[in-house]
Parts: structure tokens; sequence; C-alpha cells
């Protein structure tokens, strides 16, 4: 039986093969650990369907392919075993260009950034804008290169043939990420102080850290913001929260109302529920929802809520514990983590009072969610304006300036405000 690098998500086109857990020869167990896959975003443990002994090792640790490639070969007890191959794998001749069926199955994922051409959905749209440069090409001058790369070349505007150069120089044969966004003189190191203590990033957060810069060097974020009066929510919680939790096994908190609202005000601007890829943007028809999650300050990971326009507030609240849970105990899969078309994050719990979140690229905006607190507002009446005591937030949304611009952000913001500050609430909770 062959095991392929399996995929990983509908953007990326290639992993790396960090380490085997195995050796040739070794007999391996249905759902045991049999190698470690690293991409742009995620480290992730890649575990196999099927019981046999290890025959072959195709991909050695440390090399990168594409989707598709056979990195190993699983046999029966008493077949004959071959040593790693030292040189990189290539895909094999048959290997089909979408993604394959995988003979592993993954425990742990988190979304990956490389571009791969998109496969529309039926009623998925695809506007093409004018002017935009095509991407350089999958090879220059002889070198082989990422998606990534080509991705991050096309957006920074650097120099295919400087870049070229310098890995050629250093005896590289494949141009990364880091050499498109390296400056071309080093920097000097930091001198350490008596007293200073150096950390090393985990995995986790080195990757995020990573993903993170790259999003904020390619994308032109804009940033919009507006204040919620969420009394209506918060008096529907109050007095629904205890039965809540006794009867859905989850705590009502203030997200999933908020998760609701910007749902139904996606599903009338859909040009912000949207992937950007290369020079096209790709409308969603359906709204699967990131959710932002902390890994205890150990780096960030955006589990997705597939079709959440279809859930109310009780089936989001639900999704949203269960995706947590998963996340913070290591066993989210990657059909946790595809798809995502629009990223929530939540900081109020932090009590935060403004967020202005990066953008979870290949999604075009991304909705920042505050701390409630108590504030005097201005409040209109029959009778003229008067001051009372309201729960209020702040809900902010960066967005990708390529795909919409701030009349459009703004139109949606104001949807979202309208929404959660005139919907029966009390009524969706039954």
């Amino acid at each position: 039986m062959n095991v392929i690098m399996p995929q990983l998500g509908e953007t990326v086109a290639e992993g790396k093969v960090a380490s085997w857990f195995k050796k040739v020869g070794d007999k391996v167990a249905a759902g045991e650990n049999l190698f470690l896959i690293e991409t742009d975003k995620v480290s992730m443990e890649v575990q196999a369907t099927e019981a046999g002994t290890l025959t072959e090792i195709r991909v050695p640790a440390g090399e990168t392919v594409q989707v598709g490639t056979v990195v190993a070969v699983l046999g029966k007890d008493g077949e004959k075993v071959t040593e790693p191959k030292p040189a990189v794998a290539r895909p094999a001749a048959n290997a089909p260009k979408s993604a394959p069926q995988p003979a592993v199955a993954t425990a742990a994922s988190a979304p990956v950034t490389g571009y791969r051409p998109f496969t529309l959905k039926p009623f998925e749209e695809v506007r093409t804008p004018v002017g935009i440069a095509p991407p350089p090409a999958a090879s220059l001058d002889g070198l082989k290169m990422t998606p990534l790369a080509r991705r991050l070349m096309q957006n920074t505007g650097a120099d295919p043939a400087a870049i070229a150069q310098r890995v050629k120089a250093r005896g590289g044969w494949r141009i990364a990420a880091a050499d498109v966004t390296a400056a071309p003189a080093a920097r000097a190191p930091i001198t350490l102080r008596e007293g200073d203590t150096v950390e090393p990033l985990n995995r986790i957060r080195a990757q995020t850290a990573a993903n993170l810069a790259d999003a904020w060097r390619t994308i032109p974020h804009a940033f919009q913001a507006v204040e919620l009066d969420v009394t209506g929510i918060a008096v529907a919680r109050d007095k629904a929260k205890t039965a809540f939790e006794q009867r859905h096994g989850v705590a009502l908190t203030y997200l999933p109302f908020i998760a609701r609202a910007l749902c139904i005000a996606l599903g009338q601007f859909p040009r912000a529920n949207a992937s950007f890829d290369r020079d096209r943007l790709i409308l969603h028809r359906d709204i699967n929802l990131g959710i932002a999650t902390d890994l205890e300050q150990d780096g960030l990971v955006v589990p997705v809520v597939q079709r959440a326009e279809d859930l109310n507030v009780a089936g989001l609240a639900k999704a949203i514990a269960r995706l947590a849970d998963k996340a913070r105990s290591g066993k989210l899969t990657p059909a946790d983590l595809a798809g995502a078309t629009y990223t929530l994050t939540n900081n109020g719990s932090f009590g935060t009072r403004f967020t202005m979140p990066v953008i979870n690229p290949p999604n075009v905006a991304i909705l920042s969610f505050d701390a409630v607190r108590k504030a005097p507002v201005v409040v209109e009446g029959p009778k003229g304006d008067s001051i009372a005591i309201r729960r209020v937030t702040m809900i902010g949304q960066s967005f990708d300036h390529r795909a919409f611009d701030g009349s459009y952000a703004g139109s949606l913001l104001r949807r979202i405000k309208e929404i959660v500050e005139t919907r029966d609430w009390a009524a969706e909770l039954g």
C-alpha cells in the first residue's frame, strides 16, 4: 500500500517530511503515528490507516514534496524491505492532479498558505480584477520555486533575478519564501545583556509568527470598527444561560450571538465571504466560519464551522465549543481546519477594548470582537434623548483592500450592528 503526502487544505500544494516515527522494517498498527509533516503554517502527525510493515521510505526526513507524492510503502509481514533513498522524491507519474484519496489520516493540523489553484464549487462566482500581473513561473533560472515564494514574489515586487542569483551562490536548488523576504545584507546580531533570557520559539509559535508576518507583508490591510449595543443579547442571555447549559452542555457566551449576526450579514455582502486567488476573487456560496483559537499562548489555529449560515445561536455555540476543545487537546483533523471563507476572532475574555486583527489568507476579511462592558449611552426615545446604562462592545474588521473598498466594508459593519441591536434574540433561543 502506497502512503502519500496528503492534501492538507484547498490552497496547499506541498509538504515537508520533518521526521519519521518508524524505520524501514518496523511493524505499523492502524492509527499509529507514521511521520511528521511541516507546512508553511503547521506541523502535524500522520497516522497509518492500515496495519503492515514499513517496507520502503521514499522521502527521507527533511525533504519537501508535492501533494500526492508516494512517501513510503506499507507491505504485509515478511515482504522485502528497501532502505530509504537519499534523493528527493518526486510525484508518481500517474499521480492525479487533484487531491487523491490519501492512504493516511491526520490527527492535528492548521490552516496553510501556499498557492494552489482553487477548485470552484457549484454556485461560487469568480471576479477577475483588471491590471494585476501574473505570478512568476514555477521555476526560475533552473531553480524550483515553492508556491509561497511565488506568491510573495508577485505581491512584494521582489527582483526574481537577484533572488535566483543569491540562491545559486549558496548552492541552493530551490527558492523558498525565506529567500524572497530575506534582506540582502545580514542583520547585526542582538547583543545579550546580563539577565537576558533566550526563549526559542516552539514549532507552533514559530509557524504562527511566520504566517502572520507573511499576511501582513503581502495583503493591503484596511481597518474599520463600530460600537455595538448588545443589551438585547445580554438580557436574553442572562435569562437563558442556566437552562441552556443544562440542555446543551456548553456555556452560553456572547460569541455565538455575534457569529450569528455576522453570518446573516455576510449573506448580503458576498464579497466579504470570499478568497483572493492571485488575480481573481472567489465568492463562496457557503459561509465556513473560521474561529481563531489561542493555544494557551503557544500559537494560533483557526478551526472552521462548516456552513455556519445554517446554524442558529445554539448550533453555533456547540460547534465553537467543540472545536475549541479539540484545538486545545491537539485533536483537530484536516476536516476541522479546511475551507474557511471568513474568520472571527474574540479577545473579549481578556478585557480588550479595541483589536485590529491580521487577515487569515486566502480570506479577504476578519472580524474582531472585544469585551462587553457597561457604559452610559444616549438613548433616543419618543420623549427625546436620555442617558441609560447599556452593555456595549466593539467589533472591528480588517479587510483586504484589493477585494473591496471602505464603503462596502462599512456597510457590512452597519448591517451587523443593525442585526445585533434589533433582532429578537430571546425568540431565537426558544
